[in-house]
C-alpha cells in the first residue's frame, strides 16, 4: 500500500508538473505571440534581435554584382544646372533627357523616386516631353503616393485595418496616365520606427484595386510583366512571376538589407544628363564640353555601365529628409542605421532578383518549441527546488550556467541560421520559454529586490545622475568632502539675448518654456554619459569623465553640443507654432584638468567641477558671440576629436581673466557626415585668406574673405576677418605682433 501510495504522489507531482509546465507555455505563448494583444517593449526586442543579426552578419559585397543601380541628385545636380532650373522642382525635361539616355545605354527599367503631383512649373511642353519618353520608352516607373489611415499600409485586404484612400485616380503623379506604370513610395516602419519591412502592393479601398509599391512596379518593367501586375499571395508566400517570396507577415516581406549607406553603385544625375546637348555651368563658364554622358573617350555611355540594369532615380540629400533607420547598423552611434529612401527601394529590388530572400520560422513551429523548451527548463528547475535546502544554493549556481548556455545556444542557433540560411529563428520565445521555466521558482525574492532598487535609484536620481547614484553606493567614502584631479571635458550653454526673449512672455510662459528646453538639454547630457552639474538661469554647465571614467569623454561631449543644436532647432519650429520668439544656443567646450568631487559644506555639498579649464569652457561659451558663432571647442578638446569632427579655425584668443592664448575652432559636424563636408569645403577661400592673415598679409587675405562672405552672406567669422583686415592695412600691427586676440569681454 505504501509503495502505491509513493507511485501516486510520484504520478501526481509529474502530472502538477507537466499541468504547471503547460500553464507557463501557454502564458509564454500569449505573451510573445501576439493572439490576444501585443506587448510592444517584447515585440521592439524580438524586431532589436533582427537588427543584432545584420550587424553580426555583415555588409555583403553587392556593388560590383548588383542589378541595380542609384542615379542620385545631389548638391552638385544644383550646382551644375544652370539657372533658372537649377531649383527644386526641376523642370521635367531633365527628367525626360536622362531617361532617353539611359534607354539608349539599353537600361531596363527606370524608376523616378519623386512625387510629380503638380504640372510643370516652367512649361506644359516639358510635362509632355517626359510623358512622350515614358510612352515610348516603356521602361519608366514613376512615384505615387496613398494616405494611410493606419500605421499598417495593409493589415489584410478583408480587414478594416490599413485602410488606404486614394488622394486622386492618379494617386499623386501627373503621369500616370503615360501607360499607367505608378509605384507607391510610402514604406512602413514598424513599432520602433525602423524600416525592415517592404509591401509588395497598397490595396486601395474605395477603388477596390491593389496597386503595386515602388519597388515591384519596378521589378514588373524588369521582367517584362504588365504595369499593373501585382503578387499573388498564397499560404507562407508571395509569387512574382515565377519569383516565391517568403512573408514576413500578411502583407509584407522583410528586406535583406545587404548593408549600409552607398552598398549599391551611386551615379550622379547630372553626369546622366551632361550630354552634348546640354550645357553644364561649369561647361558654360570655362567654354569647355566635358560631356560626362557621350564623350567618346570617358563617357558613361560606353562604359557598358546601365544595359540590363535597372536605375533608381533619388536624393541623397540630408535636407531632403528622405532618410530613414533600417534594421542595418554600420556602427553602434546614433544614426549609424540610417539609409536614404532610393536606397531602400534598391534593397528591395534586388533581393527578388538575386532571391536574396530571408524566410521566417513559422508560427506552428515556434509554437512547438516554445512547448518543448518550457517543458525542459521547468522541469529542470523544479526538480533542483525540490531538493534539501542544504544543496539549494549550490545547484542554483550549478545550474544556472546550464540555462545560461541555453540561451547564449539559441541565441547563436539564431545567427548561425540567419547567416548561413538566411533563416529567421525566434529569438524572445525561446528565450522567455527558458527564463520562465528557470526563475519562476525565485521570481517572488527577484521580483521583490528589483522593484525595490528600483524605487530606491529612481528616489535618488532625481537630485543626482544615475550614474552617481551607483558610484555613491559602490563607495560610500565619496560623501566625504573634498575632491581629486582628473581630465574631463567641460560643456557650457547659454541662450543668446535672453533678456530679449524673457521680455515677450509672461513669467509663467517662461518658466513652463524654460522647463521644457532645459529638460531637453539635460536628456541629452545623460543619454551622451554626461554629468549634469548646474542650471545658472537658462545656462547648463556638464562635464563628462566623472564620477564614470570616460576615455572619450571629449567626443561625446561635442556629440552632445551637436545633438543640442539640432533639438534646439526643433525646438524653435515648435516654438513657432504657438507664436514663441526663436532662440539660438551658444555652446563652449574645453579639455583639461579639473578638480572633481564634492564641494560644500557640511550640512549641504554638490558634486561639480572646478579649475581654470572650467572658466575657459566658459568664456569660449561667451566668445561665440564675437565671431557670429554657436559651437566653439578649445585647442585641447579639437586634439581629442579630430579623427571625428570637422572644425573650422577661429582664432588664436586670450579670454579675460587669463594669461595664456588659446586656439579656438568651430565645431562643425561628423567627418562621416555629407553635409558637414560639404560646408568644410564651402570654406576654403576662409581658409587660405587665415593663413595670409597670420602671415600678417593683410591686403591678400582681405578679398578671400570678401569672397567667402559672397559665398556665405551670414558667415560672422569671415566678417571679423574682414574688418581686421581693413584695420591693419590702414594700421599694421608692431613688429612683434603675434596674431593673438585679446578678449575685452566674458
Amino acid at each position: 500500500m505504501s509503495a502505491f501510495a509513493d507511485r501516486f504522489k510520484k504520478s501526481r507531482n509529474l502530472i502538477n508538473k507537466a499541468l504547471l509546465s503547460l500553464i507557463t507555455s501557454i502564458i509564454v505563448i500569449v505573451i510573445t505571440q501576439d493572439i490576444f494583444f501585443t506587448i510592444a517593449p517584447i515585440k521592439e526586442l524580438e524586431l532589436n534581435f533582427i537588427d543584432d543579426r545584420f550587424s553580426q552578419r555583415g555588409q555583403l559585397a553587392i556593388k560590383d554584382s548588383a542589378d541595380v543601380i542609384i542615379l542620385e541628385v545631389t548638391q552638385e545636380t544644383y550646382d551644375q544646372i544652370p539657372a533658372p532650373y537649377n531649383s527644386w522642382p526641376y523642370p521635367r525635361s531633365l527628367f525626360a533627357k536622362v531617361t532617353e539616355n539611359l534607354y539608349e545605354a539599353g537600361v531596363k527599367a527606370v524608376g523616378i523616386d519623386f512625387v510629380m503631383s503638380n504640372k510643370d512649373r516652367f512649361s506644359i511642353e516639358n510635362d509632355e516631353m517626359l510623358s512622350d519618353v515614358i510612352k515610348k520608352t516603356g521602361i519608366v516607373v514613376v512615384a505615387g503616393t496613398a494616405n494611410i489611415e493606419t500605421e499598417s499600409l495593409l493589415e489584410d485586404v478583408e480587414s478594416s485595418k490599413g485602410i488606404i484612400q486614394k488622394r486622386d485616380e492618379n494617386y499623386s503623379s501627373i503621369f500616370y496616365s503615360a501607360d499607367s506604370s505608378v509605384g507607391i513610395v510610402n514604406v512602413t516602419s514598424d513599432y520602433d520606427g525602423v524600416y525592415r519591412r517592404y509591401q509588395p502592393y497598397v490595396h486601395f479601398t474605395l477603388g477596390k484595386k491593389n496597386v503595386p509599391t515602388f519597388g515591384y512596379a519596378t521589378l514588373n518593367k524588369y521582367y517584362g510583366l504588365p504595369s499593373a501586375n501585382v503578387v499573388r499571395r498564397e499560404d507562407d508566400y508571395f509569387f512574382l512571376g515565377d519569383k516565391k517570396i517568403p512573408k514576413f507577415d500578411n502583407t509584407s516581406v522583410l528586406i535583406n538589407y545587404y548593408g549600409s549607406f552607398r552598398s549599391f553603385p551611386h551615379y550622379k544625375f547630372i553626369d546622366v544628363l551632361d550630354d552634348e546637348d546640354f550645357k553644364t555651368t561649369d561647361e558654360l563658364s570655362m567654354e569647355i564640353d566635358v560631356n560626362t554622358w557621350d564623350d567618346p573617350d570617358y563617357g558613361l555611355l560606353y562604359q557598358d555601365i546601365f544595359k540590363d540594369k535597372i536605375v533608381l532615380i533619388g536624393s541623397t540629400m540630408p535636407e531632403d529628409k528622405d532618410i530613414l533607420p533600417i534594421s542595418f547598423s554600420k556602427g553602434t552611434r546614433k544614426g549609424d542605421n540610417l539609409l536614404y529612401g532610393v536606397e531602400i527601394h534598391a534593397n528591395a529590388i534586388q533581393n527578388v532578383i538575386r532571391g536574396d530572400f530571408i524566410a521566417k520560422q513559422s508560427r506552428l513551429e515556434e509554437i512547438l518549441l516554445i512547448f518543448f523548451i518550457t517543458f525542459l527548463s521547468f522541469f529542470l528547475t523544479s526538480t533542483m527546488v525540490e531538493r534539501k535546502v542544504k544543496y539549494h544554493l549550490f545547484l542554483q549556481v550549478l545550474t544556472a550556467p546550464v540555462f545560461v548556455s541555453l540561451i547564449y545556444g539559441v541565441y547563436e542557433l539564431g545567427i548561425y541560421l540567419f547567416i548561413q540560411h538566411n533563416f529567421l529563428l525566434s529569438i524572445i520565445s525561446p528565450v522567455f520559454a527558458i527564463g520562465f521555466g528557470y526563475f519562476s521558482s525565485f521570481a517572488y525574492n527577484f521580483i521583490r529586490e528589483r522593484k525595490q532598487n528600483t524605487v530606491i535609484k529612481g528616489m535618488f536620481s532625481q537630485y543626482v545622475s544615475g550614474a552617481l547614484v551607483d558610484e555613491l553606493i559602490a563607495d560610500p567614502d565619496k560623501l566625504q568632502l573634498g575632491g581629486e584631479s582628473k581630465r574631463l571635458t567641460i560643456l557650457f550653454s547659454d541662450i543668446a539675448g535672453f533678456s530679449t526673449f524673457s521680455e515677450k512672455m509672461t513669467p509663467q510662459e517662461l518658466v513652463s518654456n524654460m522647463n521644457e528646453y532645459l529638460s531637453e538639454m539635460t536628456q541629452i547630457v545623460l543619454d551622451d554619459q554626461g554629468t549634469l552639474d548646474k542650471y545658472v538661469g537658462d545656462a547648463v554647465m556638464a562635464f563628462w569623465g566623472a564620477p564614470i571614467p570616460l576615455e572619450n569623454h571629449a567626443y561625446l561631449a561635442c556629440k552632445a553640443a551637436l545633438e543640442m543644436r539640432m533639438k534646439v532647432e526643433k525646438l524653435k519650429e515648435i516654438w513657432h507654432e504657438r507664436g514663441i520668439p526663436p532662440i539660438e544656443v551658444r555652446i563652449g567646450i574645453n579639455t583639461g584638468e579639473v578638480v572633481v568631487g564634492n564641494v560644500g559644506g557640511v550640512q549641504r555639498f554638490d558634486y561639480t567641477v572646478m579649475g581654470d579649464t572650467v572658466n575657459l569652457a566658459s568664456r569660449l561659451e561667451g566668445a561665440n558671440k564675437q565671431y557670429g558663432t554657436y559651437l566653439m571647442i578649445s585647442e585641447t578638446t579639437y586634439e581629442d576629436v579630430k579623427e571625428h569632427f570637422l572644425v573650422r579655425e577661429l582664432d588664436n584668443i586670450t579670454v579675460k581673466g587669463r594669461t595664456k592664448p588659446t586656439v579656438v575652432y568651430q565645431l562643425l559636424g561628423y567627418k562621416s557626415d555629407p553635409f558637414t563636408q560639404a560646408q568644410y569645403d564651402s570654406l576654403q577661400n576662409y581658409f587660405t585668406g587665415l593663413n595670409l592673415f597670420k602671415q600678417k598679409k593683410f591686403a591678400e587675405a582681405k578679398p578671400l574673405f570678401i569672397t567667402s562672405l559672397e559665398d556665405l552672406p551670414d558667415d560672422g567669422p569671415s566678417k571679423v576677418y574682414l574688418d581686421r583686415c581693413e584695420i591693419y592695412c590702414q594700421n599694421p600691427p608692431p613688429e612683434d605682433w603675434d596674431g593673438v586676440f585679446i578678449m575685452k569681454t566674458k
